[in-house]
């Protein structure tokens, strides 16, 4: 059975069904992706596997497989979706971006930047609401490729075929060290790392998986090695003098001036950290790209959470008084003192 048969009568949304099951596997995954049930996303696949007169997908024991007029479907299906796309953005009147996306980003952009992106997004785009997940790169990877997440904003350049990649900005790295660490002021060598503590992030930190093969290449060899997943406490950690660490530079040049940290130097120094905002091709939206661009506009790993400026809620009319008087129960602002009369 083709799928080029005379007569055939289906909808989009059927269409939709059978190319987001076959991608994702699952009629489950399928549902949450299209907002509706299990069963609805059943429906409709087989009545589109009635139009088009024979089966589109099996089920195995390992999920959902296409058989041979899903695969002759797949591209298709695939481009009438993009074409779709198209037609909703580009004819629609209205022009507003709308939706919500779920957004993947590591703990350093969360730190750094997230809250300047969403603040622009509220300005520019009302209508558009971010979610955001902080977990490892690769976690968040995981997470979008099970289609839990819509985009992921972490270190790397390249996912896969199915995935579009998008450099977003990049951050300097560097060896750091607190500096009561008995440590040489010159440039180790990549074998003498083994001398020292160091305190690393995981395997699930797509962080290690960037600089994997360029540690390999240079043979660099740790010795003692404490692990944590959090970059609040590696910071932490190293400043409190337990090990040597690789650090994003502009994260932590305020604790280098003050004296908290000093840079280890190395021979040869760590490349330039990549982060890419990744999503996948199928799930590409007019929305979706402008959240990309405003990542780029604002990626700034210099910036620290508490620097963003935030308005905060304007008072209750005739609360300002009963906030002063609070104050002054609490010893914050001093009562003036009574003038004497003479």
């Amino acid at each position: 059975m083709g799928v080029h048969s005379a007569g055939m009568n289906f909808t989009f949304k059927q269409l939709e069904a059978f190319l987001f099951s076959a991608k994702l596997q699952s009629f489950s995954a399928a549902a949450v992706k299209l907002h509706t049930t299990q069963s609805a996303i059943s429906k409709r696949l087989a009545e589109l596997e009635d139009s088009l007169g024979g089966p589109l997908l099996h089920r195995t024991s390992h999920g959902l497989e296409l058989a041979h007029a899903g695969r002759e479907l797949l591209p298709l299906a695939e481009e009438a979706l993009r074409l779709w796309q198209r037609i909703e953005h580009d004819i629609s009147v209205d022009k507003t971006l709308r939706g919500t996306f779920r957004v993947g980003v590591t703990e350093l952009i969360a730190m750094t930047w997230l809250t300047r992106l969403i603040q622009l997004l509220q300005k520019l785009h009302p209508e558009v609401t971010l979610e955001p997940v902080v977990d490892a790169g690769l976690t968040l990877f995981e997470r979008l490729e099970a289609n839990k997440l819509d985009l992921t904003i972490m270190p790397g350049i390249f996912w896969g075929q199915a995935f579009e990649s998008v450099k977003v900005g990049q951050v300097d790295q560097a060896w750091i060290a607190s500096p009561r660490l008995s440590i040489p002021n010159r440039a180790l060598k990549p074998h003498e790392f083994a001398d020292y503590p160091v305190i690393e992030q995981p395997a699930g930190a797509s962080k290690n998986r960037f600089y994997e093969a360029w540690r390999a290449e240079h043979g660099f060899r740790f010795g003692k090695v404490m692990l944590t997943n959090s970059t609040t406490v590696l910071r932490e950690l190293t400043i409190s003098g337990f090990g040597i660490s690789q650090q994003a530079l502009d994260y932590v040049r305020p604790d280098i001036r003050s004296g908290l940290l000093r840079i280890v130097r190395s021979d040869p120094m760590p490349p330039p950290l990549v982060y890419s905002a990744v999503y996948r091709r199928d799930s590409s939206s007019p929305a979706l790209a402008r959240i990309v661009e405003l990542a780029v506009k604002t990626c700034d790993f210099t910036l620290r959470a508490s620097q963003h400026e935030v308005a905060p809620p304007a008072p209750p009319r005739g609360s300002g008084s009963t906030v002063r008087q609070r104050a002054v129960r609490q010893g914050v602002v001093k009562k003036p003192a009574r003038k004497t009369r003479r």
